[in-house]
């Protein structure tokens, strides 16, 4: 992280764990708690979805996580709102496949009554594992 701020920095690298944790189990009531009413994330093959279509690929099992992590991960505090770049790092299956593959990301969070929510992300492919 490269915030001057430790606890803004644990805050985030917090939040970003709890989802990443949340997709391996399938959690999908923490999931809801993360993700804003209004969030918005396009994926790596450029669709786009609202927090409902988010839960239901989490939830409709062709994609299962069996593993996530960030890496080189730099946040930068805007007040209430915080930005995200990192490298994605995922391993599970899709379709009953395994896949591995690494993915730049940008995710937004906005804190609201206190909470970090996750409000918005993109994600593009950088290829295999």
């Amino acid at each position: 992280m490269t915030d001057e701020h430790p606890a803004f920095e644990q805050a985030i690298r917090d939040v970003m764990e709890r989802r990443a944790r949340a997709l391996v189990t399938r959690d999908l009531a923490e999931l809801a708690l993360l993700l804003a009413d209004d969030f918005s994330y396009v994926n790596s093959q450029g669709a786009l979805w609202g927090k409902a279509e988010y839960l239901a690929a989490v939830e409709g099992g062709a994609l299962r996580w069996s593993a996530q992590a960030a890496e080189e991960v730099s946040a930068r505090s805007y007040g209430e709102l915080a930005v995200v770049t990192c490298v994605v790092r995922d391993e599970g299956t899709w379709r009953g496949e395994p896949f591995s593959a690494r993915f730049r990301s940008t995710q937004i969070y906005a804190r609201r009554e206190g909470v970090w929510r996750y409000i918005a992300g993109q994600s593009t492919g950088l290829g295999q594992g």
